[in-house]
């Protein structure tokens, strides 16, 4: 036998094969937290009680304004009083239709004797037509703001006849008089008439 032996050939060890790569999977972004379920009941209900006041304040709530008058006799007689006179107001000439203070002052004093005239006029008829305690004391209110106007006509009037042709045209303007209480006085004029239908009876618009 040759001294040489014929050596088993080993088998060569197989490399492993590497596995396919494979690509990640997108991460799947992160959902946003959802509300927590308290905060959302406490929505609900907030959005529950402003439709409940809604509906109360449309549907149910008093319509009554506390300015209106329980007599509703007093505000016809009013407007039989003011009508009238207003309409007299209205048909003086105006501050475009004079060339002069005097002319102008003139004016303004005939319409103030006017509007006394149906301040006067309405204080006679209210003891006729007033029996409610409320309502006399709405109605003295009302006219303590005309009594203000009134003044204020007269020392614009008295302002006026004192500076004569002297006057400027800043003169000319009827200035009011500011009160603390609720603003100026012909708002609170004008409206309590206006609540009370009785449209001729508010402050003159000649001046």
């Amino acid at each position: 036998m040759s001294a040489t032996t014929n050596q088993q050939s080993k088998p060569h060890k197989l490399t492993k094969l590497a596995k396919p790569h494979r690509p990640h999977k997108p991460l799947k972004p992160n959902k946003p937290n959802k509300p927590h379920k308290l905060t959302k009941t406490l929505l609900v209900i907030l959005l529950l009680a402003m439709l409940a006041m809604w509906v109360w304040i449309y549907l149910f709530a008093p319509r009554t304004n506390p300015d209106r008058l329980q007599s509703r006799s007093f505000a016809q007689a009013a407007e039989a009083v003011c009508a009238p006179l207003q309409a007299a107001i209205n048909a003086l000439p105006s501050g475009r239709d004079v060339d002069t203070v005097a002319a102008r002052n003139a004016q303004i004093i005939a319409g103030t004797e006017l509007a006394e005239a149906m301040v006067m006029g309405l204080r006679e008829s209210a003891p006729l037509h007033l029996s409610d305690v409320g309502d006399q004391r709405l109605v003295d209110a009302w006219f303590a703001d005309w009594d203000a106007y009134l003044q204020d006509r007269r020392n614009h009037t008295d302002k006026l006849s004192a500076l004569g042709e002297r006057a400027s045209d800043n003169d000319l303007r009827f200035i009011l008089s500011q009160r603390a209480e609720g603003g100026i006085y012909t708002r609170r004029i004008d409206g309590f008439a206006n609540v009370n239908d009785m449209a001729s009876c508010h402050t003159p618009l000649d001046i």
